[in-house]
């Protein structure tokens, strides 16, 4: 029998789940990519419950969450971007265990469809260049580099990232 996977938009009351799991999946796969102290400042300011909250309830962002059994397994937060027909993956994380699944792909799917209907039909991110990880499972889904940039994000660290983008693809 196969594993029950199930998808829905987050809840204000779930903001807390999607906090403790950010920081369970940066820890265990950012060490070796990007500094402890990076770690902590981005976990600290692209997490905050505002931040988090900012996705809710509005037609042109969200934030989706994926349950394994019931069990919060992966999350991806999107928004509609200022470039005309652009929507960003703002944010996509799967456990560990949880990865070469097919997960992060749904989660993928899921946002292109959520984003085409406000709009969109071309879907960028972000990821940081020494992410051979990612990079590697984004590229399998459609995404190619676009550009290289490097961002500072305060306190003296920056993103060192490619953006990467695709077409939405429309059934």
């Amino acid at each position: 029998m196969p594993t029950p996977i199930t998808f829905a938009a987050a809840r204000a009351d779930q903001l807390s789940e999607v906090q403790r799991l950010a920081a369970t999946i940066w820890r265990a796969h950012y060490p070796g990519i990007i500094a402890p102290a990076q770690i902590d400042y981005m976990l600290e300011r692209g997490y905050a419950p505002d931040v988090l909250a900012g996705f809710l309830g509005r037609p042109d962002r969200g934030l989706e969450l994926a349950a394994v059994d019931d069990v919060l397994a992966g999350f991806a937060a999107w928004y509609v971007t200022d470039v005309p027909g652009e929507a960003k993956i703002d944010k996509l994380y799967v456990l560990p265990a949880r990865q070469r699944s097919g997960l992060g792909g749904r989660l993928i799917a899921r946002v292109e469809v959520l984003a085409a209907a406000a709009g969109a039909s071309t879907l960028i991110l972000n990821v940081n260049k020494r992410n051979a990880q990612a990079i590697a499972a984004y590229g399998k889904h459609g995404f190619a580099i676009r550009e290289a940039v490097v961002v500072p994000i305060g306190d003296g660290f920056a993103m060192d990232d490619y953006v990467m983008a695709r077409p939405i693809v429309r059934g």
